[in-house]
This record gives C-alpha cells, structure tokens and sequence, in this order.
C-alpha cells in the first residue's frame, strides 16, 4: 500500500532536514555576503582618520611663519597626500553608488569643501611662496597675503575636519550596523535551526519512538502467546502503517490461537474420550477372557461403564432364541422396584426388539420419567439379549458412548459365542475321546476276548469228548496266553489313556512313556523328537503312543538289545516319520507267532492314521519299524516341511 507523501515520516523528516541545511547555507552566505561589504571598512575608517590628521599637519605646518624653499615643499606633500588620501579607491570604493546615501553626501561635503574652499586657498598661498622667492620687492606684501590666507585656511579648517569626523562615524556605524545585521542574522539562523532540530527530535519521538516502542512491546507480548496487546500509534505514515497491520496480524493471531486452543481442548477431550474408551474395552474384553463363564462378568462391566464414561446405571438381559422371555442376569440398579418397573412397563419382545438400538420411556410417576437406551447383544446374525443403560435429560448418551456401548454388547455377544463354541468344543472332543477309546476296546481289547471266546467255546468242546486232555491242555494254555495279552493290552490301553486324561500334550506323553520304558530294563531307549510343533488330533496322538508302547514292549521282553531308538521327523515329502530300531536279536519265527496280535494291530493302527507301516529285520542285526503318515491337521507346506527336517 502506498503512502501519501505528506503523511510519510521520511518526507517529514526530510523536509525538516533540508530546512536545516538551507538555513544554514543561507546563513552561511549572508555571513559570505555582509564580510565581503564589510571588507574595506577599517580601511576607509583609517583613510579618513588620515584625512583629518593630515588636515591637522597642514594646519601646524602653516603654523610656522616661513617662506623657505623646504617649507613650501613640505607643506605641497602634505596636500599631495591629503589629496591621495582622499581621493583613495580604499575610501571611494566603499561608498554606495546611491547619491542620497548619507556616506556619500558626507564624503561629497568633504570633497566639495576641499576642491572649491581649501584647495584654491592652498593654491593662492603656494604660488604666493612661490613667488615671494623669485620677486624680493613685493615680498611685504606677499607676506601679508599668505598671512591672510593661513587665517582663512585656521577658520575653515575647523569645519571641514568636523566634516571628517562626521564620514569617520558614519562609516564606523556603517560597519557596526552591517555587524548588527549579520550577528542579527546569525541569531534568527540558529534559532529556526534549533527550532527546526526540536521539532524534528519532537517527531521522532511521537512518530518513531513512541510507536518503535509500541510495536516492540506488542512484539514481546506476541512471543509470550498474549494477543490482547494494541498499537495506539495507527497514523498515516510508515509506522502508522506498520501498527494498523501488527493490530490486524495480532487480531488474525488472536482468532487463530483461540481456534487452535479450541481444537487442542476438542482433541484432548477426543483423547480422554478414546483412552476411557480403550481401557473400557481393553477391561471388558480382560474380564470376558479370564472369566470361566462371560455370566459372571456381567456385574462387573456395568460398573465399569459406569465409571469410566460416565453412563447411567445399566442391566444385562439374555433370552433364548425365541425371544420371548428374557433373564437378568445382571443390574446396577439401586432399586429392585424400578427393575421390575422396567420390565412391566415394557416387555422382553420390547426391550430385545429388532436387532436394534432403541430408546425407551419409563414412568416414575405423573410428572417423572426415566429414559433408557436399549443396545442388543448380538454377533453377526444372532441376538442373546441386551444391554441396557439409562439416559437422563441432564446426561444424555453422546454418540460416542452409543458406538462405545455397541462395542461392547458385541464383544459380550462374541464372548457368549466363544463360550458356547468352546462347550461344543470339549462336547466334540470329549465324543471323539469316547470315540477313540470304544475304537481302542474294540480294537485291541475285543479282539482278545473274542478269541478268549472261541476258545472257551473249543474248551467246551472238547470237555464232551473223551481222552481229549491234551488237546483240553492246549487250548488251556493258548488260553492263558490270551488272557495275559488281554490284561496287558488293558494295561496299555489304561495307561495311555491316563497320560492324556492327566492333560499333558503329547510331547510329555512321549517322553513320560520313553521314561517309564527305560525304567523297565537295562535297554537304553533314545527318543529323537523334531516335530514339537506339529498339532496332532486326539485319536492320532492316541495311536502313535499305542503303537510307539507296542513296539518298545517287544524290545524290552525279546529283543535282548543295549540300545532302541525313537524317532520322529518330517521325511522329504513332508510327511510324519517314526522310526523305532534297535540292536537286538531281530525277528524269529517264536516271537512272531506269539506276538502276531500285536503286530497285527499295530498294522491296524497304521492303516487308521493312513500311513505305511514297515517292520523288518536290519542287515546288521535288529528290528526297524518304520510308519508314515500325514496328520489331519497338517497345512505346512511341503518345501517347508523339508527345511525343518534339515
């Protein structure tokens, strides 16, 4: 924006400048102007102070009566030099040109006295010298004459030095009078001079001090973040300029900090209101996890809405799938009348609604009423119950508390999901451990006691015949033979089932049934497990221990082996491997026959888990038993399954 040059501070100040500057060359120049007139004055006062000296010196030397030759000439010198000096360009040269100009009308007396008065007197008496000298008969009377005209000359002589005396002064008031003028000049100089400065230090500090100090003021009180400060100086120049547009930035500033302050406020209580969201989310979802039955919590959450955001007094209802009645489970509602209040006024249907948030009315009294908000707990497509809290007219829920709310009657709703998947869950598993135990009976154990069966049934009939007491003694003794691996396989069968009962994974169970095996006999029996992290199911985790215990009993009571090897790890087509060895007397045709139930069902375990089993003879002497299989909950990769078995 452009400045007027009239209310700019440098025009001003410029202009107080330049009259400074111009008053002092003018000051200068009238003191150049009056030394130059005044140049010559003393010497013209002494000239004409020699004029009436030199009158004086005529005077005294006409004083002396002689008409010698020395006195005539000394008395023309003496009229020579008045004449010089009288007619001296020093003394003329001072002079005004103005005729009417009392320095020239003295001086013109002066002259005209001496050419017309004085000088024809002089003239008459020096030629009478003269010719006194040359002519000695008339010198009486020649005498006489000069006698006359030195009388004449004493009588105007008088006059003509007060003439003198009257330039001497005029021209020493002259001088004194241009003096006066400059000294009067110099005066009335320095004081529009000092004037001029006092002003112009006066502007300066009204129109650049003050408003300097002003603009640092409110500077200062900018960096300190306080904007109420103001500029008062808001005049038309520069700093004028300058103050109006502080007071309009401090004015920006001020709406600006203010809506920054505004917005810090909004955030922080936006912060508060999304902590005291989390930690309510954060304690809800701790109190559904750690808890043995979501129920139980219940209690506890509504306190913690309560609290932590502030919310009205709360229940939890849970209604079956029909929806028509409904069950508090929980209430932080001081009156159990005004509970039962709720539920009379509106019913279970009401209350549960549509699978939506609703607002509900409830009447005290005539002039009284309650509201309360209505939020179902649900996951995904299905409702258990509600959640209700209370809203009053002075507290209203926002909208946050109603998201927050929502948020958690949904992790209520998913805890009560979980809870009941979970139950499914251990119905599922502990079916499929019955399963898995009826399968192991039937298996093993029925199988034994079929065959303890049909030898009862041989024992039977051969007791009818006569002289059948080695055969009666055969089937005895095969019977024995059975009921003893019976009463093992039973053993077995209670001793694997406790290892999982005792709820330990499989891992433990491994390395307990490797333990309880070496402390059995003198075998050395190693157990080599790279697979800790494979998730077997519960069946296949009970056939691997029934084949792994199978495969060490027979070590134990036939092998004769130092040392037996368990081994199990992924092979290079990912699937599951177990190896038992050892270095025993191997296979013969004794323990085959008497242990061929057991190898048999450990083939039937095999082809249960679809695995391939192979048992055999090593060349350098003992038994390898081999089985591989893919467990039903294997989703490894196989390239990654073989970096592991690396």
């Amino acid at each position: 924006m452009h400045i007027k040059n009239r209310h700019s501070l440098l025009f001003s100040l410029g202009i107080l400048m330049a009259t400074i500057a111009l008053l002092a060359i003018a000051s200068m120049a009238a003191s150049l102007f009056i030394a130059d007139t005044v140049q010559g004055q003393a010497t013209a006062i002494n000239e004409s102070g020699a004029l009436r000296m030199r009158s004086y010196r005529i005077a005294s030397s006409l004083i002396y009566d002689s008409s010698d030759e020395q006195h005539y000439q000394t008395t023309l010198s003496l009229i020579n030099e008045f004449e010089e000096h009288l007619q001296s360009p020093k003394l003329i040269s001072i002079l005004p040109r103005n005729k009417n100009h009392p320095l020239r009308v003295a001086y013109n007396k002066i002259d005209q006295k001496w050419k017309e008065k004085i000088q024809p007197i002089f003239d008459i008496y020096l030629d009478g010298i003269a010719e006194s000298h040359s002519d000695v008969i008339n010198m009486n009377i020649s005498e006489g004459a000069v006698i006359n005209l030195r009388n004449q000359y004493f009588l105007v002589v008088s006059d003509f030095v007060a003439d003198i005396d009257n330039l001497v002064k005029l021209l020493e008031q002259d001088s004194e009078s241009k003096i006066k003028r400059l000294r009067l000049y110099q005066f009335v100089a320095l004081a529009m001079t000092l004037t001029l400065i006092i002003t112009a230090l006066i502007l300066v500090y009204k129109r650049v001090h003050i408003p300097l100090n002003q603009l640092l003021l409110a500077a200062e009180n900018v960096s300190k973040s306080d904007f109420t400060f103001r500029t008062a100086y808001t005049s038309k120049d520069e700093l004028g300029q300058l103050g109006e547009a502080f007071n309009a930035m401090a004015d920006d500033l001020s709406e600006i900090y203010t809506d920054l302050e505004n917005r810090v406020q909004q955030k922080t209580l936006d912060l508060e209101q999304s902590n005291r969201s989390m930690e309510l989310l954060y304690k809800t979802v701790k109190c559904l996890n750690e808890a043995d039955s979501p129920h139980l919590t219940f209690s506890t959450i509504l306190k913690d809405i309560e609290q932590l955001i502030g919310a009205g007094k709360g229940m939890i209802c849970l209604s079956d799938q029909t929806k028509e009645n409904a069950a508090m489970l929980a209430s932080t509602i001081m009156s159990d009348d005004l509970s039962q209040l709720i539920c009379k006024q509106h019913s279970c249907q009401k209350c549960l609604g549509d699978d939506t948030s609703q607002l509900l009315s409830v009447d005290i009294s005539s002039n009284e009423k309650l509201k309360y908000i209505t939020i179902p707990v649900s996951d995904q497509n299905k409702q258990y119950g509600v959640l209700i809290i209370q809203s009053t007219e002075t507290k209203p829920l926002q909208n946050w508390q109603k998201i927050l709310l929502e948020n958690i009657a949904g992790q209520i709703g998913i805890a009560i999901k979980l809870s009941q998947q979970a139950a499914e869950t251990r119905r599922l598993s502990l079916m499929e451990e019955r399963g898995a135990i009826a399968r192991e009976l039937h298996d093993s154990l029925a199988q034994s006691l079929t065959y303890m069966k049909i030898q009862v049934s041989r024992l039977q009939a051969l007791s009818k015949k006569p002289n059948s007491e080695a055969d009666t003694q055969t089937v005895i003794t095969e019977l024995k033979v059975g009921l003893n691996s019976a009463y093992k396989e039973l053993r077995e069968l209670l001793t694997t089932f406790r290892l999982k009962i005792d709820g330990e994974d499989f891992n433990q169970a491994l390395l307990k049934t490797v333990a309880e095996f070496n402390g059995r006999t003198n075998t050395i029996i190693n157990c080599e497990n790279k697979i800790t992290y494979c998730d077997f199911t519960p069946n296949e985790e009970i056939h691997i221990l029934q084949l792994i215990r199978e495969a060490l009993s027979n070590i134990v009571q036939h092998a004769n082996a130092s040392l037996a090897i368990v081994s199990l790890q992924y092979d290079n087509d990912g699937y599951i491997e177990i190896l038992i060895e050892d270095d025993g007397i191997g296979l013969t045709t004794r323990t085959t026959q008497t242990h061929h139930y057991g190898m048999s069902i450990m083939h039937e375990r095999a082809k249960t888990l679809n695995g391939k089993y192979e048992i055999y003879n090593k060349s350098e002497g003992g038994v390898k038993i081999t089985l591989n299989f893919q467990p039903a909950n294997n989703t490894m990769p196989v390239n990654l399954n073989r970096e592991m078995s690396r």
